[in-house]
């Protein structure tokens, strides 16, 4: 087996065990413990080391060992992170830190959208509908999910701010973990009216009512209507 994945492996093993509490703040752990307990060996352990010390998991130090850092310190955004997270007994909490993100991110992302989108976005953005359309029909909730993440992909992507698609890979992850192995909803379905909303105001370049329907969404507010169309 390829030393890259045992190294992963452990990393996870341990990473999980830190998100979870069961390993704390400033808990030590020697190298030869955790290639005791994890079965690998000496340098695929340390390459496990590595891995957690670029999320800001762990420290090591020579003649220290690794210590586990403080929550603050991690790095939450990291898609590793958020599947620990959602993967353990922090699960409600990530779900509700991650759609406060979503609530205060999507819509603003989608305002500037409606100013900036060019018709590569666009038409991103009317297949990933077109796919949950059709997803809907044939009752595919797997394919409901993955062109509805390519919508949300796509509308960060349309901001053209290399900060806000910094937080693609972090959400991704998040709506995986969120649909895995879930059946279609009536709520799925009034959703793709509202994705339809959206997409309805970026394409005419509205970004006050592609902000106002993509709160909305997030918020199950149900449809805006344009002021126009008042």
């Amino acid at each position: 087996m390829p030393q890259e994945f045992l190294a992963s492996s452990v990393a996870s093993r341990l990473g999980a065990r830190i998100v979870d509490g069961d390993l704390q703040s400033g808990d030590v752990l020697r190298l030869e413990d955790i290639e005791q307990e994890s079965g690998a060996s000496r340098s695929v352990c340390r390459e496990a080391v590595k891995i957690l010390e670029s999320l800001n998991l762990v420290r090591s130090r020579r003649h220290v060992g690794v210590t586990v850092l403080p929550p603050h310190q991690w790095d939450v955004l990291s898609p590793k992170v958020v599947h620990w997270h959602m993967s353990g007994n922090k699960r409600e909490q990530e779900m509700g830190w991650t759609n406060e993100l979503r609530i205060a991110l999507e819509p603003a992302a989608a305002r500037l959208a409606a100013e900036r989108a060019d018709g590569a976005d666009l038409k991103l953005l009317q297949d990933a509908v077109s796919g949950m359309t059709e997803a809907i029909r044939n009752g595919d909730s797997k394919a409901f999910a993955h062109h509805d993440h390519a919508f949300h992909r796509g509308l960060l992507a349309a901001t053209r701010n290399p900060l806000y698609v910094a937080h693609v890979a972090m959400l991704l992850t998040w709506l995986v973990e969120q649909h895995e192995d879930r059946e279609l909803t009536d709520e799925d379905r009034a959703n793709l009216v509202q994705h339809r909303d959206i997409l309805d105001a970026i394409t005419m370049s509205d970004p006050d009512t592609a902000e106002k329907s993509t709160r909305a969404l997030l918020l199950g507010l149900g449809r805006v209507i344009p002021q126009e169309a008042v």
